[in-house]
C-alpha cells in the first residue's frame, strides 16, 4: 500500500513500486483551491497546478491499468471573519497567492474587510478529492 496526502506523485512510480492487487490511496487539494479568493487579490492568478484534478487523476491511473475502486470530490466553503485571518492564510500558502503582501494587496484588503464589517464573513471554496486505486 501507498498512501499519499496533498503531496505531488508520479504514477508509473506508483505503479512500479506496487504488488499485484496493492494498492494506492490518495487525498488531494485540487486545482481550485480558493480560486475565487486567489483571483480577487491578484486578478492575473494562473492555477498553481491545473491538471490536479479528480477526473484527471482517475483518468492517469485507469489509463496504466488500475481499478478504481473509490473516488470522490468535496468543495467545501471556508469563512473568513476577519481581513487578518485573509492575510495570515494568503501568506502560508504562496503558491495559491503569489507575491501577496499586504502592500501590494491593501486595496483588495480594504475592500475584503468593508464586506466582512457589512455582511460579517467573506467565503471562499476549497477543493478536496480523494482516490483509491488498486494495481491489476
Amino acid at each position: 500500500m501507498i498512501t499519499n496526502s496533498h503531496a505531488a506523485f508520479d504514477a508509473e512510480l506508483v505503479k512500479q513500486k506496487l504488488k499485484q492487487n496493492g494498492l494506492f490511496i490518495t487525498q488531494q487539494v485540487g486545482a481550485l483551491n480558493n480560486y475565487s479568493l486567489s483571483r480577487y487579490l491578484d486578478h492575473n492568478y494562473q492555477i498553481a497546478y491545473p491538471d490536479n484534478t479528480l477526473f484527471n487523476t482517475v483518468m492517469t491511473f485507469e489509463k496504466l491499468g488500475f481499478e478504481i475502486i473509490y473516488f470522490a470530490e468535496y468543495r467545501p466553503v471556508m469563512k473568513f471573519f476577519d481581513v487578518g485571518a485573509i492575510v495570515y492564510y494568503a501568506s502560508v500558502i504562496p503558491w495559491e497567492f503569489p507575491d501577496f503582501s499586504v502592500e501590494n494587496n491593501l486595496c483588495e484588503l480594504q475592500n475584503l474587510a468593508k464586506i466582512i464589517h457589512q455582511f460579517g464573513s467573506i467565503s471562499t471554496n476549497e477543493d478536496r478529492f480523494i482516490m483509491i486505486a488498486r494495481k491489476k
